[in-house]
C-alpha cells in the first residue's frame, strides 16, 4: 500500500536561516534596508535606543494577508515571483518605474534575529481605511527543543487602536530588543562604522536608483560623495555593457580631460548586458586627498566594489579583498599591474539575469556562473588592462626606442587611431573618437611615481624647516640616483656593441639567474612595505603631524636597501657582499635582524630567544637567510598577525628556529595535508603562492628544511638546520 509522507521542518531551522547564515551585525541591518528599499520606500531609518534597534521605513506597508502569507511564509519572496509589484505602481504612482529588487531570497527577515532576541513589528498598508498590524516575535522559542515542529511556534499577532509612530502614514517599523551586541558611539565605535559600511550600501552614482531611496542612522543622512570627488582629480575609466548586450563602450578621461572613447563587438554578450565598471586611479596626491575627504587611507576603504540593481554585494570591495584577482595578478608582475591599493571603483549590475545571484550567505558574494566568470574577464580585459595601459606603459606610446621615432598630435589621425587600436588589444574595435592631447597627457603621466612623492616630501620639510625630515629625504633621493646610474650604465654598455650584448646573454644565462623570480618577490614585498609607509608619511604631513616621521622613513630607508642589495646582485656590481657565503653565527644573524625589524615596524611585536650558550657556525648567505625572514614575517602580516614568537635551540649538529604568530591560521583546504602550503603556486594568501616555496628551496641550500603545524589560533613554523 503506498503512503504519501511529508517533511517535517524542526525550530532549528532558524537558527540556520538566521544566525548561522547572516554572519555579520552590519549584513543583518543591511539585509533590513534593503526590505525597505523593496517596499517601494523613499527614506529608511535606523535609530539606536539603549538595548534597541528601530528600523522604520515609509514603504507599502503589510495588511494582516500579506504578513501571513509572506512575511511569515518561510523561504518564499513575492520578489522573486513577481507578486511585490503586483497592483501596486498602477495604484501608487501610475508614472512610477518599475523597482527592481535588491533581494529575492526571503530570508532577509531572520536578520532581525540576527541582532535581537525579540521583534516587535507593526506595518500600515498604504491602502483605504488600513489597519495597524503588530505582531510579537520572540527567537528563543524557537530554540528551546529542535525536536519541536516549525510551525507549531506561534507569533503573537494584535491590531493596534493608536499608531505609536503617528509620523507614518504607511510603511514598517521594526522593533529589534534584547540586543545580541553593544553598539558603542565614538570615532571607531559600532555606530560611526555602520555609518561607513552604509556609506558604501548603495551606488554611488545615483543615475543607477531609478528611484529616490535615503538612509538615516539617528537622524542623520548617510552620503557617499567619494567618487564624484575623484572624477576631476584622477584618470578614471568607465566601461559600458550597451542594455542589449551589443556593443562595449570605453572611455579614459584624466583630470577631466577626455583622452579617448571606444565602441566594439561584445564578445560576451551571451552573459552580460547593462553593466558598467568605473575605476578610479590613485596616484600619490589623489590618495592625500582622499585621505584629507574620507578620514580613512585608501586600503581601510576597500577596492572594487560591485552593486547589483543598485545595491552592494558583499565581500567585494572589502579591505583585503581580491575576489577579483588584481593582487594576486599585481605579484605576477609588480612593475607593470595595478593593485588595490592603487585603484577603487565600482563594478553595477543593472539587470534581473539568474546569471548573478548572491550566495545565500549574505557575504559569500555571487553564486559562480558562467556569467560572473564572462563579468570578470570582461572587467580585466576591458577596464583594468586599458587603465594599466595608460598610467603604466605609456611611455611606450611617446618614443619607440627600436625606430627612434616619437609621435605627436599633430601627425594623422589615421596613425593615432592605430595606436590606440593597438593599445585596446581588440579584434571587435567598431568607433574611436580621441583627445588632441591624448600623447601630451601619456607624457605627463610618465614624470609621476616615486620621484614625486620624496618631491613632495621635500617641500614639506623646506617649508617646516624640518632638517632631519630634509636629510631623510635627501638620502632616499641619494639611494635613488645610484640605482638610476646603474640601470643607464647597463643600458648604455648593452647599446654599445654585439660583442656587450653577448657578453649579458652569456650572464644572464648563468646559473646564478635561476633565482631571478625570487628576486622579483622580494622586490614586490619591498615596494609593498614602502608604498604603505609613504602612504603613512603623506598623511601625517597633511595632518601636520610630524610625530615618528622620522622613524616612518627609516623603514623606508631600510627597505629601499633591500631593493638596492638586489639589484647590486641583478648588475653584478655587489656580489661579494650578502651573496657569496660565509662562515657565521646563524642564531646571532637571525636575533639581529629580527631586533631590527621590530624596531621599524610598530604593526607586529616580535619576541626572540635565543637559548643557546654556544654560537652555531654554518657557511651561509646572509641574503638568503634575510630573503625566508623577510617571507616568513610578510606571510604573519598577510594573516593579520599581531605578535610573534621565535625560540631558538641547538644541539651539537643542528640548530631549531620555532616561528609562531598569532594570526588567522591555516586555510580550510591545508586542514589535512598542512605542508603543502610550501608547494609552487600554493597560496596561502589569495597571492601568487610563491613565498612559501621560496622559504624551502632556499632551506635546502642551506641544508635546512621548514614544517609547519596549525595551532588554535595562529600558525607555527619549525625551521630544522644541520652541520
Amino acid at each position: 500500500m503506498k503512503e504519501k509522507l511529508q517533511f517535517k521542518i524542526s525550530a532549528a531551522l532558524k537558527n540556520i536561516i538566521g544566525k548561522e547564515l547572516i554572519t555579520d551585525q552590519y549584513i543583518a541591518i543591511f539585509e533590513l534596508v534593503k526590505n525597505s528599499f523593496d517596499a517601494y520606500a523613499t527614506r529608511v531609518d535606523v535609530d539606536f535606543l539603549d538595548d534597541k534597534i528601530i528600523v522604520k521605513d515609509n514603504g507599502k506597508g503589510m495588511n494582516i494577508d500579506d504578513i501571513k502569507n509572506k512575511w511569515l511564509f518561510v523561504g518564499y519572496s513575492a520578489k522573486a515571483d513577481d507578486t511585490e509589484n503586483i497592483g501596486y505602481n498602477n495604484y501608487r504612482n501610475k508614472i512610477k518605474t518599475r523597482r527592481v529588487f535588491a533581494g529575492a531570497k526571503g530570508v532577509g527577515r531572520f536578520a532581525c534575529d540576527r541582532l535581537g532576541k525579540k521583534l516587535k513589528l507593526i506595518s500600515i498598508k498604504e491602502e483605504k481605511n488600513p489597519k495597524i498590524e503588530q505582531i510579537i516575535v520572540e527567537w528563543e522559542l524557537f530554540e528551546k527543543d529542535s525536536k519541536e515542529d516549525f510551525i507549531d511556534i506561534s507569533v503573537t499577532h494584535e491590531i493596534l487602536a493608536k499608531n505609536p509612530y503617528s509620523k507614518i502614514k504607511h510603511g514598517t517599523i521594526l522593533e529589534i530588543s534584547e540586543l545580541r551586541e553593544k553598539w558603542a558611539d565614538g570615532e571607531d565605535g559600532e555606530k560611526e562604522r555602520l555609518g561607513r559600511h552604509l556609506s558604501k550600501l548603495i551606488n554611488p552614482i545615483e543615475k543607477n536608483i531609478k528611484d529616490k531611496f535615503d538612509i538615516f542612522i539617528d537622524n542623520k543622512k548617510i552620503k557617499n560623495g567619494v567618487f564624484k570627488k575623484l572624477v576631476l582629480k584622477t584618470t578614471q575609466i568607465i566601461v559600458d555593457v550597451s542594455k542589449d548586450g551589443s556593443f562595449i563602450t570605453t572611455e579614459l578621461i584624466d583630470r577631466g580631460e577626455k583622452i579617448y572613447k571606444i565602441k566594439e563587438k561584445n564578445k560576451w554578450k551571451d552573459h552580460l548586458f547593462n553593466i558598467q565598471f568605473q575605476l578610479f586611479y590613485l596616484s600619490t596626491p589623489t590618495k592625500i586627498s582622499f585621505y584629507h575627504h574620507m578620514g580613512m587611507r585608501v586600503n581601510d576603504f576597500g577596492s572594487i566594489f560591485l552593486y547589483k540593481n543598485g545595491f552592494r554585494v558583499f565581500p567585494y570591495g572589502e579591505a583585503g579583498d581580491d575576489s577579483l584577482g588584481i593582487d594576486k595578478r599585481k605579484q605576477q608582475g609588480y612593475a607593470r599591474y595595478i593593485g588595490t591599493r592603487e585603484v577603487v571603483g565600482f563594478i553595477d549590475i543593472n539587470n534581473e539575469s539568474d546569471e548573478f545571484k548572491e550566495t545565500t550567505s549574505r557575504d559569500g558574494g555571487l553564486i559562480e556562473t558562467m556569467g560572473v566568470k564572462s563579468l570578470r574577464f570582461c572587467f580585466e580585459e576591458k577596464a583594468l588592462r586599458r587603465l594599466e595601459s595608460y598610467v603604466i606603459d605609456a611611455l611606450d606610446w611617446t618614443y619607440k626606442r627600436d625606430i627612434q621615432k616619437e609621435f605627436y598630435p599633430e601627425e594623422k589621425e589615421e596613425e593615432i587611431r592605430m595606436l590606440i587600436k593597438k593599445l585596446t588589444k581588440s579584434k571587435d574595435f567598431l568607433d574611436l573618437k580621441y583627445s588632441r592631447k591624448f600623447l601630451q597627457k601619456i607624457e605627463e603621466k610618465t614624470k609621476q611615481g616615486f620621484q614625486g612623492a620624496t618631491e613632495q616630501l621635500k617641500k614639506e620639510a623646506q617649508k617646516t624647516g624640518d632638517k632631519r625630515l630634509l636629510k631623510e629625504v635627501k638620502k632616499i633621493e641619494e639611494t635613488q640616483k645610484r640605482q638610476k646610474n646603474i640601470i643607464k650604465a647597463q643600458e648604455n654598455k648593452i647599446e654599445k656593441s654585439e660583442e656587450q650584448s653577448s657578453a649579458l646573454r652569456n650572464l644572464i644565462e648563468n646559473p646564478f639567474f635561476k633565482n631571478i623570480v625570487d628576486f622579483h618577490h622580494d622586490i614586490s614585498i619591498a615596494s609593498e612595505n614602502i608604498d604603505d609607509s609613504l602612504d603613512d608619511a603623506l598623511v601625517k604631513l597633511t595632518k601636520k603631524d610630524y610625530k615618528n616621521l622620522g622613524n616612518i622613513l627609516e623603514i623606508v630607508k631600510f627597505e629601499n636597501s633591500k631593493i638596492f642589495s638586489i639589484s647590486k646582485i641583478a648588475t653584478r656590481s655587489g656580489m661579494r657582499d650578502g651573496v657569496h657565503k660565509k662562515r657565521m653565527a646563524l642564531n646571532k644573524k637571525i636575533t639581529s635582524y629580527l631586533k631590527e625589524y621590530n624596531l621599524l615596524y610598530s604593526s607586529l611585536n616580535i619576541k626572540t630567544k635565543d637559548s643557546i650558550e654556544k654560537d652555531f657556525v654554518i657557511s651561509f648567505r646572509y641574503y638568503d637567510l634575510v630573503t625566508v625572514l623577510d617571507n616568513l614575517l610578510d606571510n604573519s602580516k598577510k594573516h593579520k598577525a599581531k605578535n610573534i614568537e621565535v625560540i631558538i635551540t641547538n644541539g651539537k649538529k643542528w640548530l631549531e628556529m620555532s616561528f609562531l604568530d598569532d594570526g588567522k591560521g591555516i586555510d580550510k583546504k591545508f586542514a589535512n595535508n598542512p605542508d603543502d602550503i610550501f608547494k609552487s603556486r600554493t597560496s596561502t594568501t589569495k597571492g601568487a603562492g610563491w613565498g612559501l616555496y621560496q622559504i624551502k628551496e632556499i632551506l635546502k641550500e642551506m641544508n635546512g628544511d621548514i614544517s609547519v603545524s596549525p595551532q588554535k589560533k595562529g600558525l607555527l613554523f619549525n625551521i630544522h638546520f644541520k652541520k
